[in-house]
Order: structure tokens, then C-alpha cells, then sequence
């Protein structure tokens, strides 16, 4: 059949909805159910069995009803339960599912959700992208989601005399002998609930300010009432809602949560209530509700993930379907893995046991680099498919005017943003994290306020090796020889020099740093370049933070007298190789330029 870019002659184009089940949903294998009122397999194929008349357990026409759904797809998805009482083997179960239904009160007593929330946790700390749908009996979801998202939040450590200056003026109100204000501190908790706290963090996570959340929320309409009746100023009636929000603070302060990068969709008004954070992803549904897979597409499609994560979770899901295949098919070639191996047991001419085992762990990165990229090389057609069919379901490509699948990246699109976006791009396809054991060509370094970077050939850089180069006898020194060049900081530049290849966009924290090599920009001005001398043969140790120490010397002038000048560097990044090739290049012909005696106006 004749095809028309990635979609077949005479298919449908794939709507969003497609898109979204194929990258999330299609690719569901196992189940966990967490429901202390269902039975465990160990229970029903047990003694005990299921006994209907137990009031403990769900009918059992309501369990198979939700288990129905998952083996009814193709192919049938593996369900397993749990009863969610013991911490002891929970760990062992959520590892291995993609999908976990979780019941919200699997305590008998209030408060409820506090095993849920401890559930999640633990399952948020492993690195998979992890699908978890709350599943409750509570008919309004508020109550669930607010505590849910709670537990997740790290609390905006509001000022506790600012708090303490608002229950001042509540409690001059309870002494007034006002007959509005008898309930007043009741009134108070209910008017500043936990949902008028998570409408706050919204509001100042989207960069609002406390004082415009104060005048116009929503959330805080019955508060307003108060203010009113108690004829609070503005400052007034901050102090009091930093003393209601700070209740709510102190309970996200002891969940002892991580710093996440979170979104969610509060419940109510027709809104799906979701919360995606960055380990999974977090849907909810009444009990009464039973078909949870269309509940979770619905909720991911309202989160409208961009088109790199749809991408990014199709390659997932077709190196999991694939993999042993591909995997066989990228090893076949004995010969080219016995070679490595070989290399691997290799000896390195620096014999010192820590030598040797960070050779071997380079070796294993870029082996494990290379592994990576022939496997997705084998299932790169399957990629390049999705993605096509991403890009013709895109609006845009039948009106220019409509909102595209750009806007789920949630970039504005103003110049500054298109700036910022085109720097980070820059900086994520030539740069990459510190990586090595020893100096390697595009290693970006920093001493004191100055930045530098290696462009020494790699071969020159071998601990060990060339020990005759630049410095005669450099190993009886213990020192590796290399060439750096510093990096001028640039504020603003052209298109121009961007094309011109001179420029590194380094990334700090989630500002993007610009540098030329060239103190004057574009090729204007020679690039000032210097010989240091690396101790311990320029290896180091990546700290958990991805920098490395290194101990430099060079030779400086002092009067009339050559000193060698000691100072410690510390390695920050690295240029991905072509880019560091390409400015060794660029050095190479600063190195072998011509002098002509053309004769030049005065500057």
C-alpha cells in the first residue's frame, strides 16, 4: 500500500487521543491493585478463600468488573493484589507494575490516606515513569487530591510572626463580644482550607503575587466575606491568611517531601483531577467508576503532555516490546564484543588499581552509548513512524492559526522565550554532564572566575602515555601537558557567530551561559591559549554534584624570572566531541596562520 509521509493511503490521521493511548496506555503490560477490601491470590487460593458473606470484602461482581477491563485488552494485561497492610513486600510489587491502582482509605479509621500517601512515596523514588490511579470511595475527589498533592509539595516556609500577628487579630475579634465573630476561628479554618492553599501555591507557582490571589481568587470568596465583616486592611487580612495557609505549611512540612517539578488539575467543574510530577503520573476515580484506563487517557489528555514525551514513551515502550530481539540482533557481532571485551581486561599504562578501574568504567559508558544507539538504530523505524504521526496530527498542519502541540510545552511564545529556548537547545546538542576518568579534549574547566577549555588531541591526554610531549619527562612528574583556551563570556551576539561555529552555551542551573573563544567575538582577535601542567597525570574523581577537582600548574613571569603558578581548577562540563574537534581546529589554524606584508590603515 502506497503511503503519504507516515500514515498509509486511505488511514486516518491519528488524532491526540490516539497519540496519547499509544505512548501511555497501549504500552500498560501489569497491574497492582492496592484495595484492602480485595483479596490477595495468596487469600482466595488459601483456606480462607473468598467469602462472600464477609462484609470485609467487594462483592465480588465489583472486583471482576475492575479486573475484567485489564484482561479484556490485547494482549490481556497481568493484574496482581495487594492489601496495602504491611510496608514489608509492598516494595517488591510496585517495582514490577506499570500501573497502580491505589485505594485511597486503606485505613478503617480516620485520617485516611496516610497509607496511600506513604505508597506513593516509596514508589516515587525509583526511576521508572510510574501510572497511579487513586481509586476511592469517597464520592468528591477534593479531599483525596488535596492530600495527595500535599504530600508531594514542599512547603513555602511562611513566616511564623507574620502568623502570629494574623491570630492576634483573630483573637481581638473573639474578644469583641461581636455575635458575627463567636465561631470566628471556624469559620477561618473552613473559609482558608487546604483548597484555598493549593489555589495559592498555583497562583505563586504561575509567578502571581500573594496580594492579587487576596482580591480575586475563587477559592478564597468566603474569606473575603470575613475580611469584610471584620473591616481588615489589606495587610491585615494577609497577616490572618498567612496565619490560616500556615496550618496547611506546617502539614506539607512534615511529609519531608523531595523538591519535585509538579503539575496538577485541581477536581471540580468539569476538570479532570490529575497530578503529574516527575516520576510518574496521578489520576483519580470514584469507586463507582470502573473503567479506569479510560479515566487515566482522559486525565493524561488534559495534562496534554508535549510531543517529546509522547515520543520519548513510544521508543520506551518499543525498546520493552523489542528488546530481546533487538538486543540479539545488536550483538551478533561476536567478533566486534570479544574485541571489546578484551579491551575491557586490557591493561592501561598507568597500573595503579584506580587507574584501572575508572579505565574500565569509560570504557563500559561508551560501550553502554554505543549498545544504546544500535538499539535504538533497530527500532528506529517504529520511532520515526510515531513521530511522523505526531507532526500530521498536529492542528497546525491544516491551520496555521489554530494552537499547535506547541503550547504543551508551556513556553510563551515572545522573543525572549524563542531566545531562551533556542540557547537551551544549543547548550543540550553540543554540550553533556562531566564525563571520564582523565582529560579529555572539550572539558570545561573554571579557575577561580575564569573559564577554560582542553583542546589537546585525545591521544595526548592518555595518563601515561606521550610522556616526552610539550615537557620533557613530564612522568617523573606526575603531570599531563595540555593546551586550554579561555572562554570570553558573551552577553549578546549574532546570528552570525552562532553559524560561525565559535560559540559554547554552557548550561548553570536553568540559566544557559554564552562564551567565545575569541576575545572580540566571531574570529576577531586571537584566542588566548596556555599550557598547563595536570598533576596526577589530569585524572580525576566526578563528584555526586558531576564536577571533579583538579590541581593545575603553568608557567608565570615574575620580574625577570620564570615561576611555576599552582591553582585548583574544578571541572564543570564537557563539549560533546565533535564540537571540542571542531574548536581544536579552529586552534590549529590560529597556530599556522600565515603572516603576509600587506600593509594596513591605521585601526
Amino acid at each position: 500500500m502506497a503511503e503519504l509521509g507516515g500514515v498509509a493511503a486511505g488511514e486516518p490521521k491519528a488524532t491526540f487521543s490516539d497519540l496519547v493511548k499509544q505512548a501511555f496506555i497501549d504500552p500498560i503490560r501489569s497491574v497492582l491493585i492496592i484495595d484492602d477490601q480485595y483479596p490477595t491470590w495468596e487469600q482466595i487460593f488459601s483456606e480462607e478463600g473468598y467469602d462472600a458473606s464477609n462484609s470485609r470484602w467487594t462483592p465480588k461482581g465489583k472486583i471482576l468488573k475492575v479486573v475484567k477491563q485489564f484482561r479484556k485488552m490485547s494482549p490481556a494485561l497481568t493484574v496482581d493484589i495487594h492489601d496495602g497492610q504491611e510496608n514489608n513486600g509492598i516494595g517488591s510489587y510496585l517495582h514490577q507494575s506499570d500501573l497502580l491502582v491505589l485505594d485511597y482509605q486503606l485505613e478503617k479509621n480516620e485520617p485516611h490516606g496516610v497509607r496511600a500517601t506513604e505508597i506513593i512515596a516509596d514508589l516515587l523514588e525509583n526511576n521508572h515513569f510510574n501510572l497511579v490511579m487513586i481509586h476511592t470511595a469517597i464520592g468528591d475527589l477534593v479531599d483525596p487530591f488535596n492530600t495527595v498533592l500535599m504530600s508531594l509539595l514542599t512547603p513555602l516556609n511562611i513566616k511564623q510572626a507574620r502568623a502570629d500577628q494574623g491570630q492576634k487579630l483573630i483573637e481581638k475579634l473573639e474578644d469583641s463580644g461581636d455575635e458575627h465573630f463567636e465561631d470566628i476561628l471556624k469559620d477561618l479554618r473552613t473559609a482558608l482550607n487546604a483548597t484555598a492553599y493549593i489555589g495559592l501555591r498555583r497562583h505563586l507557582f504561575d509567578g502571581g503575587k500573594q496580594a492579587d490571589f487576596l482580591k480575586s481568587a475563587a477559592e478564597l470568596e468566603s474569606y473575603r466575606t470575613i475580611v469584610g465583616k471584620a473591616e481588615w486592611d489589606v495587610n491585615q487580612s494577609l497577616m490572618v491568611m498567612d496565619w490560616g495557609m500556615l496550618l496547611h505549611d506546617k502539614k506539607v512540612a512534615a511529609y519531608k517531601a523531595s523538591p519535585r517539578d509538579l503539575r496538577w488539575s485541581v477536581p471540580g467543574n468539569r476538570r479532570k483531577a490529575w497530578i503529574r510530577t516527575n516520576g510518574g503520573f496521578i489520576a483519580f476515580a470514584d469507586k463507582k467508576n470502573t473503567e479506569l484506563l479510560k479515566i487515566l487517557q482522559a486525565a493524561i489528555e488534559d495534562w496534554r503532555p508535549s510531543p517529546s514525551r509522547l515520543m520519548s514513551s513510544r521508543i520506551r515502550s518499543e525498546i520493552s516490546k523489542q528488546g530481546a530481539g533487538a538486543e540479539d540482533n545488536a550483538l551478533s557481532d561476536k567478533y566486534a564484543y570479544w574485541q571489546y571485551y578484551q579491551e575491557l581486561r586490557g591493561t592501561p599504562l598507568d597500573t595503579s588499581p584506580m587507574a584501572q578501574r575508572n579505565r574500565r568504567k569509560t570504557l563500559l559508558e561508551s560501550q553502554a552509548a554505543r549498545h544504546t544507539e544500535r538499539l535504538l538504530d533497530l527500532i528506529g523505524n517504529k520511532a520515526v513512524e510515531f513521530g511522523l504521526k505526531v507532526l500530521e496530527a498536529d492542528p497546525t498542519e491544516t491551520n496555521a492559526k489554530l494552537p499547535g502541540f506547541s503550547r504543551n510545552y508551556a513556553v510563551k511564545s515572545s522573543v525572549r522565550m524563542r531566545d531562551k529556548a533556542r540557547s537551551h537547545y544549543n547548550a543540550h546538542i553540543s554540550t553533556k554532564q562531566l564525563s571520564g576518568w582523565h582529560l579529555h579534549p572539550g572539558h570545561i574547566f573554571k579557575i577561580s572566575q575564569e573559564m577554560w577549555v582542553c583542546l589537546s588531541p585525545s591521544c595526548d591526554l592518555v595518563p601515561m602515555q606521550k610522556t616526552s610531549a610539550a615537557v620533557q619527562n613530564s612522568s617523573a612528574a606526575s603531570v599531563k601537558p595540555f593546551i586550554a583556551v579561555r572562554l570570553h563570556s558573551k552577553q549578546s551576539y549574532s546570528t552570525s557567530e552562532v553559524n560561525s561555529n565559535t560559540l559554547i552555551f554552557l548550561k548553570d542551573g536553568d540559566a544557559i551561559n554564552t562564551y567565545s573563544v575569541y576575545p572580540n567575538g566571531r574570529e576577531f582577535g586571537s584566542p588566548i591559549w596556555r599550557l598547563f601542567m595536570a598533576a596526577d597525570f589530569g585524572k580525576f574523581e566526578i563528584e555526586e554534584n558531576r564536577t571533579a577537582k583538579l590541581d593545575l600548574s603553568y608557567l608565570s613571569g615574575k620580574g625577570q624570572e620564570m615561576e611555576v603558578e599552582r591553582v585548583e581548577a574544578k571541572l564543570i562540563g564537557q563539549l560533546r566531541y565533535e564540537y571540542a574537534l571542531n574548536l581544536i581546529q579552529k586552534l590549529g589554524v590560529e597556530f599556522t596562520r600565515i603572516g603576509l606584508d600587506f600593509s594596513a590603515p591605521a585601526g
